[in-house]
């Protein structure tokens, strides 16, 4: 695994470097890790290469703010996954915009820290499958990488298959779709979205996706999607 940090603490940069090499350390498997760290945002896109797996950025920096940076990053990688860290909750709102994968609150702590880096090995995993669904329009067949699958939306006959921002269209129903995607952690929070459970970013009466779109969650489906979010979360799906 490949990982950045963007941090221009120094304190804060090796107390981040010191969590992920225990993570790792506890976690076992003899997995190779790359550390890289830059303690300014122009350091980084300098040296940037699209082939970054993980980027933990600070937002207030001198120069350039990480969200900057983070802009500039995902006009040529739209897969590297962006964890900003951050001591003002209020950001969380504006990383939507470069589709951040989650945030850390300072001060930072290691059991805060190391679930998040639960989330993003099961994310990593999750991809690194590979597994495609092929999806027959009107214009022809359309092949989907269902780790990039953030939901899916049944309208009147069709199904609307929401990826990377773009949508497809395929005459169908919610539960063929669901019986397609077990197994790839996707649960329906109503009769009309089957939710990728890897895109969530909160849920309680409704759910918020990493994208920033809001879904409602329907009371009948309400405790079995919060308990297989649970579930997800805490890798025992």
């Amino acid at each position: 695994m490949k990982i950045g940090i963007l941090e221009d603490e120094r304190d804060v940069a090796e107390k981040i470097k010191q969590y992920i090499a225990k993570y790792f350390e506890k976690r076992g498997g003899g997995e190779s890790l790359e550390l890289h760290s830059y303690a300014d945002a122009y350091e980084l896109l300098e040296n940037y290469r699209a082939d970054f797996d993980v980027l933990f950025m600070d937002i207030q920096l001198n120069m350039m703010t990480g969200m900057e940076a983070a802009e500039r990053i995902r006009r040529q990688d739209s897969r590297v996954l962006i964890v900003f860290v951050t001591n003002l909750a209020q950001y969380a709102v504006e990383g939507y915009q470069v589709n951040a994968f989650d945030f850390i609150l300072k001060p930072v702590d290691y059991n805060g820290f190391a679930m998040k880096l639960d989330r993003i090995a099961r994310e990593l995993e999750h991809r690194s499958d590979d597994v495609f669904v092929n999806l027959k329009t009107k214009d022809g067949y359309v092949r989907l990488n269902v780790a990039r699958i953030a939901y899916v939306e049944v309208r009147a006959h069709d199904l609307i298959y929401h990826a990377d921002g773009e949508t497809v269209a395929v005459r169908g129903t919610l539960k063929n779709a669901a019986s397609e995607l077990e197994g790839r952690y996707f649960s329906l929070c109503n009769s009309c979205y089957l939710v990728n459970l890897a895109c969530v970013k909160r849920a309680n009466k409704t759910v918020v996706l990493n994208t920033g779109e809001e879904l409602p969650i329907s009371q009948g489906k309400r405790k079995q999607f919060l308990s297989e979010l649970a579930k997800y979360m805490g890798g025992t799906i």
